[in-house]
């Protein structure tokens, strides 16, 4: 049932506008697509690159969607067919649709670099003995063994030492490593620069406990920087049925 009001409006028309860019179905699609991603129950490594990309540019087209749908009324709104404060509702949809495109893009951000530490990881050491430089990758055996006993101590020296929680980026398998035919179960990454006072004392810390570990300073070969520390033996290749 529609009722109307003296000025020939529909009363419920005020929702109108912005109920147009919630029900439009590309929307309500684009908001699945985030509810599966950056908001589903997926931890943020077992995302791949694509899924990311997609997460991105359906936040994106949300925040694009508001945006044409405001420049659409303002002439309505100036005209005094709709009131003023129709746009408010257009303003708060928009400042959340910003902060949920933030939140995807920093999210992009992380899985790039996880990308990069996975792709670090995946290549073998190379070390000029001529330059007086630290190498790029340092790999220490220990004993090869290193399991969830070992991780839990190493993560509660760490908060004692620090006063904060350790930056584990990767525990386990990720969709980066299996897209480069690793698997990394049973290995942990610590998002630390080698170099520095904590990722100095962690390997302090790995090698007093014969914990093996590879360090990278960098991404290898020329690709973007993510230093991190690899705890654990190397990454095993996974079989590939025939």
């Amino acid at each position: 049932m529609t009722f109307v009001s003296l000025h020939g409006q529909s009363l419920y028309s005020r929702q109108q506008p912005l109920d147009r860019v919630l029900q439009n179905p590309m929307d309500i699609d684009d908001d699945g697509i985030l509810k599966r991603t950056l908001y589903g129950s997926l931890r943020p490594d077992e995302l791949s690159l694509e899924q990311s990309d997609r997460m991105v540019a359906a936040a994106q087209r949300r925040v694009e969607r508001v945006e044409e749908r405001m420049k659409e009324i303002q002439p309505l709104i100036d005209a005094g067919v709709l009131a003023r404060n129709e746009i408010n509702a257009f303003h708060e949809e928009l400042a959340y649709r910003k902060k949920t495109l933030e939140l995807a893009e920093s999210r992009q951000h992380f899985l790039k670099e996880l990308s990069e530490m996975a792709r670090a990881e995946a290549i073998p050491e190379i070390q000029d003995e001529s330059s007086g430089e630290k190498p790029a990758q340092e790999r220490f055996d220990g004993n090869g063994q290193f399991g969830q006993t070992a991780l839990k101590r190493v993560v509660l020296a760490y908060e004692r030492q620090f006063g904060k929680a350790m930056p584990i980026s990767a525990n386990g398998e990720t969709a980066f490593h299996r897209a480069l035919g690793y698997n990394h179960s049973g290995r942990v990454d610590i998002a630390l620069s080698p170099d520095t006072p904590e990722g100095v004392w962690l390997r302090q810390f790995l090698e007093k406990d014969q914990i093996p570990y590879y360090a990278f300073r960098s991404a290898i070969a020329g690709k973007a920087s993510a230093p991190h520390i690899h705890v654990g033996p190397p990454s095993t290749r996974l079989r590939v049925a025939d």
